[in-house]
């Protein structure tokens, strides 16, 4: 009778220990699962202001651009009326 005790004991402690493993498992699964998240989000941040920075950028240089052009337009116009003058 006492040895059935002992492995019914047994047997409960084997489950609650059974038990907490799943539970620990869960819970870590939880946080890598954040972690995860977070880790997406952040990049995906990182991301999002690297393409801004760079549409920025572009509108710089392509105003620059358009301003260049604009002076080697008015200085190919001042040619064609030097070389129409003369």
């Amino acid at each position: 009778m006492n040895n059935i005790n002992i492995n019914n004991l047994v047997a409960i402690i084997g489950l609650f220990i059974t038990i907490l493993t799943a539970l620990a498992g869960i819970i870590i699964y939880y946080v890598n699962a954040e972690k995860r998240k977070y880790g997406l989000e952040r990049d995906f941040a990182h991301i999002k202001r690297n393409y801004e920075q760079i549409e920025r950028n572009l509108r710089s240089i392509l105003v620059e651009i358009d301003h260049r052009f604009d002076s080697i337009e008015r200085t190919l116009i001042e040619i064609k009326s030097k070389i129409n003058d003369k």
